[in-house]
């Protein structure tokens, strides 16, 4: 068995894989709270508003204008989930994927170091 070295670098390795899980976390929370605002945004339920008719401003006012920016706001709210989840979720795996990349070549020098020291104790 080959002694660890690079204590330090595991430990770098250890942080970029533990944040990369936190951001990817944090990245499915703020996708459920954008859709959870888009549903229980700040003028009601939006989801009733699509299926309803669209007025003139003036018409039925105290309906249409909420009516009319209901699915601008939900357009909106899906598009920005789209971007969060797709920007993030790339942010958390290339977080994630430099910790992995550090410990594949620790275990690379790991695998060199007794290669060689096999090879010098089959020599001699």
């Amino acid at each position: 068995m080959v002694e660890k070295r690079y204590r330090a670098l595991r430990l770098i390795a250890t942080i970029y894989k533990v944040v990369g899980v936190i951001l990817g976390v944090l990245v499915v929370l703020a996708v459920l709270g954008i859709c959870l605002n888009l549903v229980l945004g700040t003028g009601g339920l939006a989801l009733p508003e699509l299926g309803r008719p669209r007025s003139w401003p003036g018409l039925f006012p105290w309906w249409g204008w909420r009516s009319s920016l209901a699915m601008p706001r939900a357009l909106g709210g899906v598009i920005m989930a789209v971007f969060v989840l797709v920007g993030g979720g790339l942010n958390a795996l290339t977080f994630y994927g430099l910790g992995e990349l550090i410990t594949l070549l620790l275990a690379l020098e790991e695998n060199t170091r007794a290669t060689a020291a096999a090879l010098q104790q089959q020599r001699g």
